[in-house]
């Protein structure tokens, strides 16, 4: 049964220099989920996750004990298992039963971290899944769940479409290079950086997954200093 709340699970992969884009989202959220050193953010936006998931092996012990004493829920897990601390999460978040999931602080340091973590977020369109980030935004599509979105975005704003978890049949509007049922493969650079030219754009994943990828106009991505890991 879906709660009406919205949760917020924040990684621990943030980018450098953008607290303040984090402390917004956290203090905004209805159910503020940690994994792992994600719990590090949430302190630093002065607010106390409800729920802490992960192995904690990357977190300060003060943190946690200070998360523990202010009555956050801690779900601990031995460093030795086969799901992430953000699939952990999402766990989570799904028992929760809540409507809507943004997921942030999630996508730099080792590629196959920030792969995973696309992984994750395109595996929780029953969630109604979103990324937030500084300088992009992501939405997780599905056939059968969530297929369509309609978009205002800033004409000349660039965007992705990125098939996940196999091929996805794509139709999309209102861009520069529009597509008719168009069969993209899995991470091929065919949907990158498309360009809204009209009002309004319609994306559609009439089969498979698609993770819609869009820049936040005025912010340099390669301005972004990235953390040497994500743990």
């Amino acid at each position: 049964m879906r709660t009406g709340r919205r949760a917020l699970l924040v990684g621990s992969a943030p980018v450098s220099g953008a607290e303040q884009h984090y402390a917004r989202l956290i203090r905004g959220a209805d159910l503020l989920i940690a994994a792992d050193a994600g719990l590090e953010i949430c302190l630093a936006a002065d607010r106390v996750p409800e729920v802490c998931v992960g192995d904690f092996d990357s977190v300060d012990p003060a943190a946690l004990a200070h998360a523990t004493a202010a009555g956050a829920r801690i779900c601990r897990y031995p460093a030795d298992k086969d799901m992430s601390d953000l699939d952990l999460g999402v766990t989570v978040a799904r028992q929760a039963g809540v409507a809507n999931l943004t997921i942030t602080a999630a996508y730099t340091g080792r590629i196959d971290h920030t792969l995973a973590a696309l992984g994750t977020l395109a595996g929780a369109t029953d969630l109604g899944a979103t990324a937030e980030e500084p300088g992009w935004y992501g939405v997780a599509l599905q056939e059968r769940v969530r297929s369509t979105l309609e978009l205002d975005l800033p004409l000349g704003t660039v965007f992705s479409l990125m098939a996940v978890l196999g091929p996805a049949t794509v139709s999309v509007e209102g861009v520069l290079y529009p597509l008719s049922a168009h069969l993209l493969p899995a991470l091929s650079s065919h949907g990158l950086s498309n360009v809204a030219t009209a009002v309004r754009q319609r994306v559609r994943a009439q089969k498979g997954t698609l993770l819609v990828l869009v820049n936040r106009p005025g912010i340099d991505s390669a301005s972004i200093v990235h953390p040497p890991l994500c743990r």
